[in-house]
């Protein structure tokens, strides 16, 4: 009975978890960018981290974006960047 309760605790437990870091979407104007930080700024002034090697290239200031991310504390993780 144990084991079962346990397992019961353990399988809610991670499905709270997942629950938590679903995927988010912001809508923005880009406001900035820093390669070197691998942040983009969207107006006003949420600002959205992505993974080291992050290629900027073919964004500009004042583009509507949508970004894909989850909430790591107090960063915006991002995923994803689409223009329109």
């Amino acid at each position: 009975m144990r084991r079962i309760l346990l397992s019961l605790i353990i399988a809610g437990s991670l499905a709270t978890t997942s629950a938590m870091a679903a995927d988010l979407v912001a809508n923005g104007t880009i406001k900035s960018m820093d390669a070197k930080a691998c942040t983009v700024t969207l107006a006003p002034a949420a600002v959205y981290t992505f993974p080291a090697k992050c290629d900027f290239s073919k964004l500009k200031a004042d583009e509507k974006v949508s970004i894909t991310y989850v909430v790591n504390g107090k960063v915006n993780s991002a995923s994803k960047i689409a223009m329109g």
